[in-house]
């Protein structure tokens, strides 16, 4: 099974972040930008790839571990960006911040990655830096390179609070992925 940790959006972010995509897609559309439906939409926190039965349970042992060390969230949108790069675009997303700058969704995530490397034993995401955000398209062939902070609005300033994250399964598909939820784990009262 191909696994990934993440969160959920609540319905007045995907419902916001689609309003403001409507106007983005105007732009990115013609430009070779394929945009993913808003039921795709979430925050990944640790990406396991395939993962057999046996790892799976013990890894969702380890991210019931994590849960209960981690404090509920306050979250928020305000910026977007290219990965991997401006001159090399692929995905286009939305940023998703600590509304409280505690750093609580980075520890959350690093241990969410540790649970990782515990079970599945191989590095998460490269081991590259955690940058929360929301992928809201992808590149089409041949794309060229974007200045995309002049010709976009800005993200809407959104908020929400977090208590919970789950573990997913990814399916792929000729048409696209499907995400199937397999466990959720609720964050300690803070």
């Amino acid at each position: 099974m191909r696994l990934f940790a993440g969160m959920a959006l609540p319905d007045h972010v995907s419902d916001c972040l689609q309003d403001w995509c409507l106007e983005a897609n105007v732009i990115l559309s013609p430009l070779g930008w394929r945009p993913l439906p808003p039921y795709l939409w979430h925050l990944t926190l640790a990406f396991y790839g395939e993962v057999g039965a046996n790892d799976a349970d013990a890894l969702s042992e380890q991210l019931a571990e994590c849960a209960v060390q981690s404090p509920s969230l306050r979250l928020q949108t305000g910026h977007f960006g290219l990965f991997p790069h401006p001159m090399r675009p692929r995905v286009f997303w939305a940023g998703v911040d600590d509304a409280g700058h505690d750093k609580s969704l980075k520890r959350l995530t690093h241990c969410c990655r540790r649970a990782g490397h515990a079970t599945v034993r191989i590095r998460s995401a490269k081991e590259t830096a955690f940058r929360g955000h929301i992928t809201l398209a992808r590149a089409g062939k041949n794309v060229k390179p974007l200045d995309v902070e002049s010709m976009l609005p800005s993200v809407p300033e959104l908020y929400w609070g977090a208590d919970r994250f789950s573990l997913f399964q990814s399916i792929l598909r000729q048409q696209g992925p499907q995400y199937r939820r397999l466990e959720t784990y609720t964050l300690k009262c803070s």
